[in-house]
């Protein structure tokens, strides 16, 4: 067993720092905190209203794949191995990696949350079951990082907003969070695994329209926990504009800025978007381009999220990144270099 070690803080009080964090694929060290300050100083004062199209730099190499699950049980065992899997993935890379994954657990049960979830799959598993499968994960990842003591897992432990998105079921998914931080703190964790919320935000039109405003209270539940932890919303932006930027309509009673503000303007939002098609790179741009020129706040992306293992007639990781990154760096308003790419899978 290696050393355990506490000089990783993978958590930031203050927003601007833990978005600085995404454009790095090392850890955030103490000794960095000054050089961190004055990378967020800049970007406050480098965003340009230009609609003016440029590239700012070229493209860089697609990032390593980082594989997300569709959770549809509450098998430790198969959570251990599939962290055990990220780890060595992460180690084996000369120099070693960061890498950041997603364990969707479906639909929260009960308007409080209080029920656990409904898995895809069918099943109901309690919050307690949700905790022991995402604390197996943690287990796996740190064991099979084996000498590196260096490489960071950002686990985001998320749900969709189909249903029961109200304050209530916001605090529960927070506590849930807390509750598996404070797991792996007992067992020295932390040094190698931060943990997050995330949460499939969309319309759901026309099946079941949410309204903005109910997920804007479970953010606010989910913000209310203690220990300021930040969710990653890794949700598409239905019937948003494509090449317009003017707060335009979307599918319900959506708008531009109510996914620009549940993806990045709430404090505690990471943006993680679908990009399962071409257009909807186009329309998360467009998104961004709305927070430059209206909110003072681009989106800085952690990284698309596709789906191509489970369907193959959509994009590859590769171009999803690709699509992503060539269409928010073509207006100097919304450039970023996304340091990660997501794949949703199957456990």
């Amino acid at each position: 067993m290696k050393q355990r070690s506490y000089l990783k803080s993978a958590y930031a009080s203050i927003t601007c720092i833990a978005r600085v964090l995404f454009n790095k694929r090392v850890g955030i060290s103490s000794l960095r905190a000054v050089a961190i300050m004055s990378i967020c100083a800049l970007l406050g004062a480098g965003i340009t209203l230009s609609g003016a199209p440029s590239k700012a730099f070229a493209a860089p190499a697609t990032p390593p794949t980082d594989w997300s699950y569709y959770i549809t049980s509450a098998s430790t065992s198969t959570a251990f191995n599939l962290g055990c899997n990220q780890g060595h993935f992460d180690a084996g890379h000369s120099p070693v990696i960061d890498s950041e994954v997603i364990l969707d657990f479906g639909e929260q049960y009960y308007s409080d949350g209080s029920g656990g979830v409904l898995l895809l799959s069918g099943i109901q598993i309690s919050n307690a079951q949700i905790q022991a499968v995402t604390e197996a994960f943690s287990d796996g990842y740190w064991d099979c990082t084996g000498t590196d003591s260096t490489s960071v897992l950002y686990l985001g432990i998320g749900i969709n907003n189909y249903g029961n998105s109200t304050y209530a079921s916001g605090v529960t998914w927070g506590n849930n969070v807390a509750a598996i931080q404070n797991s792996n703190k007992s067992k020295g964790y932390t040094a190698q695994v931060a943990m997050y919320g995330a949460n499939d935000i969309e319309s759901w039109c026309p099946s079941n329209c949410v309204s903005p405003s109910a997920v804007m209270s479970w953010v606010n539940g989910f913000s209310s926990v203690p220990g300021s932890f930040k969710y990653f919303d890794f949700g598409s932006a239905d019937g948003c504009p494509a090449y317009s930027s003017g707060n335009g309509a979307c599918n319900g009673a959506w708008n531009q800025y109510d996914y620009w503000y549940l993806s990045y303007g709430a404090p505690a939002a990471l943006a993680v978007p679908e990009i399962y098609y071409a257009i909807q790179a186009n329309q998360w741009a467009m998104i961004s381009l709305y927070g430059s020129q209206y909110q003072a706040a681009r989106i800085y992306f952690a990284g698309p999220l596709d789906e191509y293992d489970l369907d193959n007639t959509t994009l590859t990781a590769p171009q999803a990144w690709s699509n992503l990154w060539n269409d928010i760096n073509s207006n100097t308003a919304t450039t970023d270099n996304m340091p990660f790419s997501f794949e949703i899978h199957n456990e």
